[in-house]
């Protein structure tokens, strides 16, 4: 086996964000690896719905949990948690809009900073094993509101690999 499938086979997997373009691309690749669950997490009943249609037509074993939520809402972020035990979380839910985040910055920060901590301290409270927090290139020296809060959210992550059993790790993608 190779480290993702040991990182994802048999396990329960919160993807966030599952509707857009990297949660639907990880929600396929995870699917792959053979995951007991997938709970599929996302703010859009449009991409829940979306997502459920393609889900349908995949031969799998697999779990598949649609949760319609929002990660900014910490009773519906714990009740996911409680509901369903995830041991992996990949974290892709996020305003990722550069213009549009410039123009409603504090949008940008309830969720890209405090939905993260959302998940962040369930994930640590819930004994989850690892956290993936998908980022962005923008974030190295950031210029702009959408940089500067994913940015922000790596020194979250950072901060609670010092107090927690959960090991959290970040990944930059570009172009995001």
């Amino acid at each position: 086996k190779n480290s993702i499938e040991t990182l994802i086979n048999g396990k329960r997997v919160l993807i966030t964000g599952v509707g857009g373009s990297i949660g639907s691309e990880l929600l396929k690749q995870c699917l792959s690896y053979n995951p007991s669950e997938l709970i599929c997490l996302d703010i859009s009943e449009e991409n829940i719905y979306k997502i459920n249609q393609l889900i349908e037509k995949v031969q799998s074993k697999t779990i598949i949990k649609m949760v319609l939520a929002t990660i900014n809402n910490e009773k519906e972020i714990e009740k996911v948690f409680i509901e369903n035990r995830p041991q992996i979380v990949f974290h892709a839910a996020a305003y990722k809009h550069v213009p549009i985040q410039e123009l409603h910055p504090w949008s940008a920060v309830k969720t890209n900073i405090g939905g993260t901590l959302n998940l962040v301290k369930f994930s640590d409270l819930y004994s989850v094993s690892k956290f993936v927090f998908v980022s962005t290139d923008k974030a190295v020296n950031p210029v702009n509101v959408m940089g500067a809060t994913k940015r922000a959210s790596e020194k979250l992550i950072q901060s609670y690999n010092l107090i927690s059993k959960t090991t959290f790790i970040a990944v930059r993608f570009g172009n995001v």
